[in-house]
């Protein structure tokens, strides 16, 4: 029974450790499209001018600028989801979907240009080292998952690799492909 509960258990948080670290790998790809994306637009007199503006912010005002995503677009989801459950589903999900990205867009982005200010509040710090050290345990945890899955994916290649260079051979003198004949035994004697 306790080996039961073990197991349970261990899988549920195998589970939120992988939850964790897809959002956490989604949000540190999202900083670095945002930054790109900032990079081929002309935005740097905009980054300036909003670097000193959040400067010269105390910073809870800066942690409303922060959470100014969350609390424009959680009420607008819940306006899609009610779209959704009323018939409205193609509009609903659309809707939705849009926001989402906008808010899985900006918040990343936001936190980029307000981080400097966030962690002069002690409780933010605390609060962004145990996101950290979580993060960091739900690595070790997944992490032998991840060697098991990319040593498939290993196979998986060199296995497609195989093949392709299967179907790339070319065609025997005739244009067909010659299967290679079985060799006949000879008849065994009585």
């Amino acid at each position: 029974m306790a080996i039961k509960r073990f197991r349970v258990r261990r899988t549920i948080l195998l589970a939120l450790a992988m939850v964790f670290l897809v959002v956490a790998w989604v949000w540190d790809a999202l900083i670095a499209v945002g930054r790109r994306i900032a990079g081929f637009v002309p935005w740097a007199r905009f980054k300036q001018s909003f670097a000193a503006l959040v400067d010269r912010l105390p910073a809870p005002l800066v942690l409303l600028i922060f959470l100014v995503p969350f609390l424009i677009v959680e009420p607008l989801l819940v306006v899609a989801t009610v779209a959704i459950a009323m018939g409205y589903v193609v509009i609903g999900a659309i809707a939705w979907i849009v926001l989402k990205f906008l808010a899985i867009a900006l918040i990343p982005a936001i936190f980029d240009l307000t981080k400097h200010k966030l962690m002069t509040m002690p409780w933010f710090v605390r609060a962004y080292e145990k996101v950290m050290a979580f993060h960091h345990y739900a690595d070790q945890i997944v992490a032998p998952y991840k060697a098991a899955a990319a040593a498939v994916l290993r196979q998986w290649r060199m296995r497609a690799a195989v093949v392709t260079r299967r179907r790339s051979r070319p065609c025997a003198p005739g244009g067909a492909l010659r299967r290679p004949q079985a060799r006949e035994r000879p008849a065994a004697v009585s």
